[in-house]
């Protein structure tokens, strides 16, 4: 096997214009924004789904309706998906570029897949909204839109695991430079992504429960909504927890002895703790079905927005002390620190996150138009 530090690509050599520590902070802060707006995304696409199946199906019009609500919601979480993961990205490759472009181009033909399954998946949602206007089943479209999205993590999931090892790249591209391999790089990659799709299910279902308030939803519907998103998260909070283990365990030894101790440690308890949180507001979720309080829903998103936080640095964590022993240690870039540069960053990024905030604030008050009758 190839010797990892032999074949990483030489660094860049432009010292990066921040401290690696504000480049960390600001990757945790758009990388979690970005998991919990593709958590809401998924877990509200498939729940969707699912009710419609079952609304047409039954004939249950509130299944129908919650159906409907959700689906109407994801185009708009698709906006927040797509920009809130372009930063992470950015700050990834100025921290990781020496793993994560030669990831990248290994699995070039894939790579560049994903923007056109990711356009053809969001042109489907805009499709289930029509439909879902109409009143008429569009579960079918969802179930195409949900896994060209699956296909996506896949890629990626691939790609953020294939830089973690430099030891296999010469191998793979001897066997095919083509770019067209999508490979299980090692056993760290399912437990990764099993931990993101179950959060879709339970955090992810959990967020979709906030959506119950909306003036425009009728009281069947509310109640249809906020009790199986509760169920829901009841179900697959313990197995997001069990994929959490999962993950953890599959670490190579120097890299789970390293997480037993100190932050690492504390940042695993931590997550547990907040999984443990949601489960407790998914049970208020349930018994309160019928309330219209919306203590349960934001209690609930509260705890998966911490959890997702958590991982998103637990994750990081674990990158870095792969990464170091091959010949990566991403503390010991050379910064040239340019202040100016960074202020005037940190000042569009926090007027960009409050203008972000002020649209969904406008997106959750509006009401639907109403329709001219002749």
């Amino acid at each position: 096997m190839t010797d990892p530090i032999h074949i990483l690509p030489a660094l860049d050599p432009l010292p990066i214009p921040a401290p690696v520590a504000l480049f960390k902070f600001l990757h945790h802060l758009t990388l979690g924004l970005h998991f919990g707006a593709l958590q809401l995304l998924l877990g509200g696409l498939v729940l969707a789904t699912i009710w419609n199946i079952v609304g047409h199906a039954s004939g249950s019009r509130s299944a129908i309706g919650a159906s409907g609500t959700v689906a109407k919601k994801l185009t708009i979480v698709t906006t927040y998906v797509v920009n809130f993961g372009v930063p992470p990205l950015l700050f990834a490759q100025i921290l990781y570029g020496q793993a994560l472009y030669t990831s990248s181009v290994l699995i070039g033909a894939w790579w560049i897949a994903v923007v056109f399954l990711i356009l053809i998946a969001y042109a489907l949602l805009y499709r289930m909204t029509t439909l879902a206007d109409a009143g008429r089943p569009w579960w079918h479209w969802g179930v195409v839109s949900f896994t060209l999205l699956a296909l996506v993590g896949r890629v990626f999931s691939t790609n953020m695991t294939l830089m973690l090892t430099p030891e296999v790249w010469s191998t793979m591209y001897a066997s095919n430079p083509s770019g067209t391999d999508l490979p299980p790089t090692d056993p760290t990659m399912w437990p990764r992504f099993a931990v993101m799709f179950l959060g879709a299910f339970s955090l992810g279902a959990l967020g979709t429960s906030l959506w119950s308030h909306l003036s425009s939803v009728a009281d069947d519907a509310r109640v249809f909504l906020r009790r199986w998103s509760a169920i829901s998260a009841i179900v697959f909070l313990p197995l997001l927890g069990a994929a959490g283990s999962w993950a953890l365990d599959s670490q190579p030894e120097s890299v789970r002895a390293a997480l037993m101790g100190g932050t690492g440690a504390t940042l695993a308890y931590a997550w547990v703790g907040s999984i443990a949180l949601a489960f407790v507001a998914a049970l208020a979720l349930l018994a309160t079905s019928r309330s219209r309080s919306a203590l349960a829903p934001i209690l609930g998103s509260v705890a998966g927005t911490t959890a997702i936080g958590l991982w998103t640095v637990l994750r990081d964590m674990v990158r870095d002390l792969t990464l170091a022993p091959k010949g990566l240690d991403v503390w010991a870039t050379p910064v040239a620190t340019n202040w100016v540069v960074v202020g005037i960053f940190l000042f569009s990024l926090v007027a960009g996150l409050v203008l972000l905030g002020w649209l969904v604030s406008v997106v959750a008050r509006a009401t639907p138009l109403e329709k001219n009758h002749v």
